[in-house]
């Protein structure tokens, strides 16, 4: 009996500890934590001052589990989806884990913090000025921004660039609103600016006043080509101010390419289908020495022609046998002795001199003393050489040219409105400053020696009576 009762006690107390020693892993009613999915985004970047957002997904969550987000083993959060705004820049290691009594789960991740795009200068230039043609330049300085960062530049919302640095050239006047944006993934920048476009020919009108007089008021520049009037009577820088104010005194601007530049002192007003000016000149019948002409605003207001010019296109500039981009070089003899000119085309030849005029033919008060080189367009009146000599006049559009209303103004109307630019498109010109009258044509005249534009003056026909 004692034996049978010993026999009891000893399977009693091996079922408790039997009991006792099992774990929860042996129970099959208690399931392990794991994450929901084994593949998982490991790294991680943002940018300064963004809130990184981390969900690991977790099944079998007890209401017990702790967890615990380590940033370089420096415990930054508690919860279970980490919301974290780094303060520093730099790549770091972040540690997460999920503790429930003797169960846990691990997960680590990379994590790069990057520096903000910036600009270089929180203060700016807000406010831009400049005037109607020329180019807009803004360069802001960008800090951290990464190969992909994307630009855009917005006028009034209108986009114009897309490049970091804008060159822009306003096409209208008046006051906008410019936008820079700079922008990399979920990292963007703005910055606005005020741009002002004045409109040259509000800034530098000069209007008439009532000392204003219809005449040429000054010479700007005298610079004929070799002829057999220069140096001497009508071919002289005193020959030239002689044509201020008046129109009876004659200036020769010799061969092709020779010029006067000149001036008013008001801005001559494009006036819709009317002549605008008037050059004199002293053609007749059958003597015809075409000059072409070009005008200017001053669009910077300088008083200096320096702008661009534009060239009245007469009758014969669309003809095939004119020369658009011709050059052509004098070269000083440094006597009286024909004048030797080479071209763009390969052609040479010379300004023959006469025995009516025995001095040197080549300017000897230019700058440019041992050759001078012009550019412009080169027509080609026809000169007649059998009998008296003549040269036929072109239709219209020409200086020292008789056309068929040469006698009608005593000299060459012209059209503002016929301006054209270096391609020969029309260009629209409200009014003009500075007028530049070249010789139009290369020949030999015979006796009469070269073509040579003359002119006697200019008047501003709105002012003729």
């Amino acid at each position: 009996m004692q034996q049978k009762l010993s026999n009891y006690l000893f399977i009693f107390i091996g079922g408790i500890f039997l009991f006792s020693s099992c774990s929860k892993d042996d129970d099959p009613g208690l399931t392990p934590m794991e994450f929901a999915n084994s593949d998982y985004q490991e790294n991680y970047e943002v940018t300064l001052g963004d809130t990184l957002v981390v969900e690991p997904e977790i099944l079998n969550v007890s209401q017990i589990t702790s967890f615990s987000w380590e940033l370089n083993e420096e415990q930054i959060s508690t919860d279970q989806i980490l919301n974290y705004v780094a303060d520093e820049s730099g790549t770091f290691s972040l540690t997460f884990k999920a503790i429930a009594d003797n169960d846990s789960v691990v997960r680590n991740y990379q994590v790069t913090v990057k520096d903000p795009i910036q600009f270089a200068n929180p203060d700016y230039e807000e406010n831009y000025e400049v005037t109607l043609g020329d180019t807009l330049v803004v360069e802001p300085e960008i800090l951290n921004a990464p190969q992909t960062t994307s630009f855009s530049w917005q006028v009034d919302e209108e986009e114009i660039s897309n490049d970091q640095f804008l060159n822009y050239v306003p096409d209208e006047s008046g006051t906008f609103s410019l936008q820079f944006k700079a922008k990399a993934e979920n990292d963007s920048i703005i910055r606005t600016y005020r741009v002002t476009v004045n409109d040259p020919y509000e800034l530098y009108f000069r209007p008439k006043t009532e000392s204003s007089t219809e005449f040429i008021s000054d010479i700007l520049e005298y610079k004929p080509a070799p002829g057999q009037h220069i140096n001497e009577n009508y071919g002289s820088p005193e020959d030239a101010e002689n044509i201020i104010g008046g129109k009876s005194n004659i200036l020769s601007l010799g061969a092709w390419g020779g010029h006067v530049i000149f001036t008013f002192d008001h801005t001559i007003e494009n006036i819709a289908e009317q002549k605008d000016f008037v050059i004199y000149g002293n053609a007749m019948s059958g003597l015809s020495e075409p000059g072409i002409v070009q005008v200017s605003f001053d669009e910077n207001g300088n008083g200096i022609p320096d702008d661009t010019w534009y060239e009245l296109a007469g009758s014969a500039h669309n003809k095939e046998e004119t020369s658009l981009n011709y050059e052509l070089t004098y070269t000083n003899p440094d006597e009286y002795a024909n004048v030797p000119w080479l071209d763009n085309q390969e052609n040479q030849d010379s300004v023959m001199i006469n025995s009516y005029h025995t001095q040197n033919y080549y300017p000897q008060f230019i700058e440019e003393q041992e050759e001078v080189t012009f550019a412009g367009t080169r027509v080609y009146p026809t000169i007649n050489t059998d009998g008296f000599v003549s040269i036929d006049a072109l239709e219209w559009g020409y200086v020292d040219n008789f056309d068929a209303d040469y006698n009608i103004y005593g000299g060459n109307a012209m059209e503002i409105d016929w301006a054209v630019d270096a391609n020969l498109n029309p260009v629209e010109l409200r009014g003009i400053d500075f007028i530049k009258v070249y010789t139009g044509a290369q020949g030999d005249a015979g006796w009469l020696g070269e073509i040579s534009t003359e002119i006697k003056g200019a008047s501003d026909l709105s002012m003729v009576d």
